[in-house]
């Protein structure tokens, strides 16, 4: 009878429960970002958390892909965020070293480099490279 009982109880609980919604990254998931100096970007992670490609666009253009891996740059995945590494590549008229961040979960852009003057290495390159925005997510 105890278990008749349990077993009923346990039932009713499972009914009682609201449906869980899908995870944030059943799908697309898209941020709009502002970049100071550069304007507004649209990045998107095409089926969510399984993807190891993110694509970027302004405004009215096409989708891109973000941080193609090349000798210069590759895309590293960090649990809910992007890494784009790059090494030597120009930057606003300099050459930098460093990562460029994008978190889907908590929608943030963040960019930290070294940089030097066209011409120059990594050894005469000076720290503190730093490019933040304002992002959201896009429905």
């Amino acid at each position: 009878m105890l278990r008749i009982l349990a077993v009923a109880l346990s039932l009713s609980l499972l009914v009682l429960l609201p449906s869980v919604p899908a995870p944030a990254y059943a799908g697309d998931t898209i941020i709009k970002c502002k970049i100071k100096g550069v304007g507004v970007r649209n990045f998107k992670l095409e089926d969510g958390i399984w993807s190891d490609k993110v694509w970027v666009r302004k405004n009215n253009t096409d989708w891109t892909e973000w941080c193609p891996e090349t000798e210069k740059q590759n895309l590293k995945v960090g649990g809910d965020e992007m890494f784009c590494m790059v090494a030597g590549t120009k930057h606003r008229d300099m050459l930098i070293w460093g990562r460029t961040i994008i978190n889907f979960e908590d929608p943030s852009w963040k960019m930290r480099y070294r940089f030097a003057r066209p011409g120059q290495a990594y050894v005469d390159s000076a720290p503190g490279g730093r490019e933040d925005a304002t992002c959201r997510a896009w429905k």
